[in-house]
């Protein structure tokens, strides 16, 4: 099947399965870094350069779950920033690379 082929049956949503809190999204930016083998490092790095004072403690409580001691609740604001800044921190990081000679 190409692009261009339409699919052997229409497209439907998957149901939703969980209520979502926007005031809690760790377990959409969890999926996010296994999804995209996103480096913690790297986003930390990126939320630097963006101007923010993240530390390694509010990082981690990102990544726990909500009934661990250390969790702390990632908004969805905070979540967009993160991903915003990662793509802006690549982008730097692309431009500023030296370019290959062919």
């Amino acid at each position: 099947m190409t692009d261009f082929d339409a699919p052997g049956r229409p497209y439907t949503r998957p149901p939703m399965t969980r209520g979502v809190d926007p005031q809690r999204m760790n377990w959409l930016w969890q999926l996010i870094l296994q999804a995209t083998d996103l480096d913690p490092t790297d986003v930390r790095d990126a939320l630097k350069a963006n101007g923010v004072a993240v530390t390694d403690k509010r990082m981690t409580s990102w990544q726990v779950t909500d009934s661990d001691a250390d969790y702390f609740p990632l908004t969805i604001a905070e979540l967009e920033r993160n991903l915003r800044s990662v793509i802006a921190w690549k982008a730097k990081r692309a431009q500023d690379a030296p370019e290959e000679s062919p």
